[in-house]
């Protein structure tokens, strides 16, 4: 492995050892390891920490899953929530497939579109899943992801980096220590933490960095891992309703192009090689994506951003008693001002969380 420490910014100057030229043949994976962080960042737009701390998930924190490209079944595997239709049409009751390139294709940086009921939009994100294959050269590789999120989109092949993406609305750095080589899932509490801010319009795009680092306790010192990509997962609009008992009213999904850094793996997109169009591999369901997956707290009195409602909920709606004229920071029904209809949700939610 060629060892070269560089901070985030400089991501795109680390090149791993080897990657493969050609795409493989796609083709299925089995079930992921489930595997826990070690340590969490907040990370700027300069792709330096702002906050660095020991992972400790909060209990009792009530999500609701927003953006899904999967979610785990009762079993506790990454699947989905669709089924793929047969041709007697019955459904395959086997759960949603996973799919991938095989343990030597390289994609290390991935952006793809995000698509959710605008009703969640500019909520902060309260937890995230993602599911990924690490090959690495050497049995005992860390592991590290970089999520980012942005306001745009470019599903016409032309910008590349960095245009594509728009208003920057937050990252998060998640340490995993030392990985064998195979397929894993994370399941990432951000519960409390003002991180990650959803797309303002209920449409963006997502980043997927799987990296490397040499000192745990330094979090500049990242680099793109030897080999790893993302495990995809389709989200077609078509293909995947969403059930009436999650509680979300609209559709979650993404289009068929995703970018993808692999001709060659350098840390860059570039336009218009490495833009994908998945919607070419007519497999179920269809079209491919990363699998990543959003939540953002189901507290409806929630005002002060802490994923419960509470006294501390209340003090922020009495404050702004009165207020008028949509940006009023005790609004909870939407209706742009702050009066007895709010105090009414925040009473019929009081307790959630805590």
């Amino acid at each position: 492995m060629r060892v070269v420490l560089c901070s985030l910014s400089a991501l795109a100057l680390c090149l791993p050892a080897a990657f493969a030229e050609d795409r493989p043949t796609l083709q299925k994976v089995g079930n992921p390891e489930k595997v826990l962080p070690t340590k969490i960042g907040s990370i700027g737009p300069d792709n330096r920490v702002i906050e660095w701390r020991d992972y400790h998930p909060r209990q009792g924190c009530p999500h609701l899953l927003v953006f899904d490209c999967f979610e785990p079944d009762d079993a506790g595997w990454p699947t989905g929530f669709d089924t793929c239709g047969l041709e007697d049409g019955s459904n395959d009751e086997s759960g949603g497939s996973r799919w991938y390139f095989g343990s030597t294709y390289c994609n290390m940086y991935a952006s793809n579109d995000m698509a959710f009921d605008p009703t969640y939009a500019g909520e902060y994100v309260t937890r995230f899943e993602v599911a990924w294959y690490w090959s690495g050269d050497i049995w005992d590789e860390t592991a590290a992801i970089f999520l980012e999120v942005y306001e745009d989109f470019d599903d016409t092949c032309q910008e590349g980096d960095p245009d594509h993406q728009g208003e920057f609305l937050g990252a998060v750095l998640v340490n995993f220590g030392f990985l064998v080589p195979r397929n894993y899932w994370a399941d990432v509490d951000l519960c409390g933490l003002d991180w990650i801010r959803l797309p303002a319009d209920g449409a963006g795009s997502y980043n997927i960095w799987l990296l490397t680092y040499d000192g745990p306790q330094w979090p500049d010192d990242y680099r793109l891992a030897t080999c790893a990509q993302p495990l995809l997962w389709g989200t077609g609009e078509d293909e995947h309703p969403i059930p009436d008992d999650v509680g979300r009213g609209e559709m979650s999904h993404q289009g068929p192009i995703q970018w993808d850094d692999d001709d060659p793996p350098d840390g860059w997109h570039a336009a218009p090689n490495e833009c994908r169009d998945y919607g070419i591999y007519d497999v179920c369901p269809d079209p491919l994506g990363a699998m990543a997956c959003f939540y953002v707290c189901a507290c409806k009195g929630d005002l002060d951003g802490d994923c419960d409602s509470d006294q501390a909920d209340l003090g922020v709606l009495l404050t702004d008693w009165g207020c008028t004229g949509g940006e009023c920071p005790g609004d909870l029904d939407g209706d742009g001002d702050t009066d007895q209809a709010d105090l009414g949700v925040l009473l019929a939610d009081w307790g959630c969380g805590t």
